[in-house]
Formats: structure tokens, C-alpha cells, sequence
């Protein structure tokens, strides 16, 4: 699928193991940040969320943003290091603005029904500033967020503080030119590290400093979940710290002389939730031990929403257990069917 700032985004669409034809609307499902599609069938596929909408008859279409493994592999073997540069060269606005809404176009023209949208951690935070557009939310008829991240006032991971208030964000992009960030890269081990060792004295277990701990993903299969880690811009990293330090759910902030140029004001513009059409019901999933969307900022998201919002609210869970968590299909999945249903 084709965006206007040039990228080309992978879409994938499933056909159910039960049914010759899918007899209900689409179902556009949209990954969390250093994720690709391909998380939401990564488990079982009584477990796999993906999977259950298939079989409940949805006409299901995975999404993928510009960050796509599959595109980047094609890329890397064609392009040089300054070709990639300019290809990692995107924030979360970007997504805001080119890949939710070129993706949704393109299933809404393809089946010309409605769509029912399920989005994972910034796959949400992205869908919640691309709604804010009334173009893009009347194609949408319901919209279920699990881990829904939108204002990051109260993020809990002491990881992702530090690294945020020590502004590593800037190190990388402006000091290292590290204009990708792979998890698994030695550059990235090495800031992780970095910025663990002062808030823990066990990093090991960087997954549970960052997200929370989980209370139902198979620790069996994490050394394979892993294997599907994706790369990010650094750019996105860096707006993520911007809000979590300003308290803001806006665009990225460029510096005052950046801004003027950008935007043709001093400070960068904010995402007006309640701008978001009444019409648009929403069903928020989040867990209790989330160290990423803590319940204080999603109940402010959740505030802001001028439609019904239906919430479901997990005590033991963390940011992972929604996706991968192996009691999902029977604790969560259920629910968010009965809400689009």
C-alpha cells in the first residue's frame, strides 16, 4: 500500500478456516511499536487474536508500519547506508499521518464496508490522533485499543523514565546518528544498559522493566517472540521521551526555530481527542501491572473520548499479557467480540 510521504506498507489479509467467504465487516488490525504484523500470530490460534476474528467470520487485514521487516530486508539488499538514513527518517506523526490513513483507505476501498479496528499499544496511540481526522473516523465504525497508549504523565517503567529524563534520545539521534533502533543491535544493548544500571540492580530481565511483569505470557516462547523484534526510528523514540517528559499528547517538538518553520508556531500542536466524532464508540483493555499505559493516563485518554467508551480493566495484567498472554482468548478476547458485536 502506497503512502503520500513515499513509503510502500505491507498489508496482509486472512481468510477464516471455518468459513468458504468472510460473512462480517473488516477487522484492520495495527501492531505496537518495534512489532510487525505478524505479533498477532505469533501464539496458538485458539490464543492468537487474529486468528479468532478470522473465525468469528471477520474479514481480517493486518497492518504493518514503515518500519516493516519484510520491506526493510527487501531494501537493505538494494540501497546503501545513506538510502537507509533517509528511510529511518520518520516519527510517530508520520504514522499519524500517512500509514494509519493510507492503510485504512486502502481496506475500505477494497470492501467498501466499514471497518472494525483493534490496535496494540502504539498501534492505539497512533489510531487515537488519526481519528482525531474525520475523514479517517467515519470509515471506522468501533474501535477496540488493548495496552491503549495515549498520554504518558504517569509511565511507571523506571526504565523508560531514565532513559527519557537523560535525554538519550538526543545522544543517539544527534551525538551517535543512530537513526534506527534495533533492540538487538550491540549500540542499543549498550544504552538499555546504560540506562538500567540506574534504576536496577538485576537488567537481565529488561522485558519486566520496561512493560511490567507478566502474569500469563508463556516465558517458554519468549526467546521466539524475540526472534520478531523489529526496529524503530530513533526519531519515534525521541517523540515518545518528548511527551513523556512534557506531559503533552501533540507532534514532535522540533526546537523553537524548527517549529516556527514546521509549524509556524513556537511550541508544536497537540492531538485534541475530543475532536474525535461522538458516533465512534471505543473499547480500552489495560492491565494493573502496566508499566508503559499506566490506568491513571489511559482513564485520562478514556475521559477525553466525547463517544461511549466500554473499558476492561485487568488488575494482574501487563503491557504484553493482552497480546501474548496466554489467558487473552478467554479473559479478554471475548469481550472485545461482544463489543463489536
Amino acid at each position: 500500500v502506497p503512502t503520500k510521504d513515499g513509503f510502500l506498507l505491507s498489508v496482509q489479509r486472512m481468510s477464516s478456516r471455518r468459513f468458504r467467504t468472510s460473512h462480517k465487516e473488516p477487522a484492520f488490525l495495527y501492531h505496537g511499536i518495534m512489532q510487525g504484523g505478524e505479533g498477532w500470530l505469533l501464539d496458538e490460534p485458539k490464543e492468537s487474536l487474529a486468528f479468532i476474528l478470522a473465525d468469528s467470520g471477520y474479514d481480517v487485514w493486518i497492518g504493518n508500519s514503515q518500519g516493516d521487516l519484510i520491506k526493510l530486508k527487501l531494501l537493505e539488499s538494494q540501497f546503501g547506508w545513506v538510502k537507509m538514513q533517509e528511510f529511518w527518517d520518520w516519527s510517530w506523526d508520520d504514522l499519524v499521518a500517512f500509514d494509519v490513513p493510507a492503510m485504512l483507505h486502502f481496506v475500505h476501498h477494497m470492501t467498501q464496508q466499514p471497518i472494525y479496528y483493534v490496535g496494540y499499544s502504539q498501534g492505539a496511540m497512533s489510531d487515537f490522533a488519526a481519528f482525531t481526522n474525520n475523514e479517517i473516523a467515519s470509515i471506522v465504525k468501533k474501535a477496540a485499543m488493548l495496552s491503549p497508549v495515549a498520554y504518558l504523565n504517569n509511565v511507571p517503567s523506571p526504565l523508560i523514565r531514565t532513559a527519557a529524563f537523560l535525554f538519550l534520545d538526543q545522544v543517539d539521534l544527534l551525538l551517535l546518528h543512530m537513526y534506527e533502533f534495533n533492540p538487538t543491535s550491540p549500540e542499543a544493548s549498550q544504552i538499555l544498559q546504560a540506562a538500567c544500571r540506574n534504576v536496577a540492580s538485576n537488567c537481565r530481565d529488561l522485558s519486566s522493566l520496561v512493560t511490567g511483569p507478566t502474569c500469563c505470557v508463556n516465558k517458554s516462547r519468549t526467546a521466539y517472540y524475540d526472534k520478531y523484534r523489529q526496529s524503530t526510528s530513533t526519531k519515534n523514540l525521541a517523540q515518545l521521551a518528548q511527551l513523556l517528559r512534557s506531559g503533552r499528547f501533540g507532534k514532535y517538538d522540533y526546537g523553537f526555530f524548527g517549529n516556527l518553520i514546521k509549524y509556524w508556531r513556537i511550541s508544536p500542536p497537540s492531538y485534541d481527542l475530543s475532536a474525535i466524532p461522538e458516533r465512534l464508540t471505543f473499547f480500552l483493555a489495560h492491565g494493573g501491572r502496566d508499566k508503559v499505559a499506566d490506568p491513571e493516563d489511559v482513564r485520562h485518554a478514556g475521559d477525553e473520548l466525547p463517544g461511549e467508551v466500554r473499558i476492561l480493566f485487568k488488575p494482574n495484567y501487563d503491557h504484553e499479557d493482552f497480546i501474548h498472554g496466554t489467558s487473552s482468548y478467554v479473559e479478554v478476547y471475548p469481550y472485545l467480540l461482544d463489543f463489536f458485536r
